[in-house]
């Protein structure tokens, strides 16, 4: 996994402007050189009620760390078939879409008809996870809770983006 760079560190530069320079002076070549960002200032508490009362009225959900895995086994079938999902969004997108940007998303699908999930299991009453030995049973398992999550979904509120 990749080490995050602290907010306030430089952005790493293998070659500055200086070695640039050179080897397109040698080629007869020009080279715009592009001054490093300055780094963000650190986040301080607002001083004037003004400025709270403001911060109050646009509150912003707190960025969180993804440092949680979830380990998931599919079969070949299921690999293909998501991996050409994915490659298809992301070319209908025209943006680089990942399998856990896709994953994450419908994540937060789950998470936000979780009522309805929870009220469509309760009519629906109990269900009986067979033995992890028995792939058909599993499969008709895991059929019933797709089912149950689409028409619970279908119930859910639109998805709204958070203010």
């Amino acid at each position: 996994m990749a080490k995050r760079a602290a907010i306030n560190e430089k952005p790493f530069r293998p070659l500055d402007a200086a070695v640039l320079r050179s080897v397109l002076h040698h080629t007869g070549g020009e080279i715009e050189v592009i001054p490093h960002p300055e780094p963000l200032p650190p986040v301080t508490k607002p001083e004037s009620p003004a400025i709270q009362m403001e911060v109050q009225t646009h509150p912003k959900p707190p960025l969180r760390k993804l440092d949680q895995e979830k380990r998931i086994l599919f079969t070949r079938e299921e690999t293909h078939a998501l991996d050409r999902l994915v490659t298809a969004l992301a070319s209908r997108l025209s943006a680089q879409v990942k399998v856990s940007h896709v994953i994450r998303a419908a994540t937060l699908l789950l998470l936000h008809g979780e009522g309805e999930i929870g009220r469509a299991a309760s009519e629906r009453g109990t269900l009986v996870r067979p033995p992890n030995g028995d792939m058909a049973a599993i499969q008709r398992f895991e059929r019933e809770l797709a089912k149950l999550i689409n028409s619970a979904l279908r119930d859910a509120p639109p998805l709204r983006d958070a203010v």
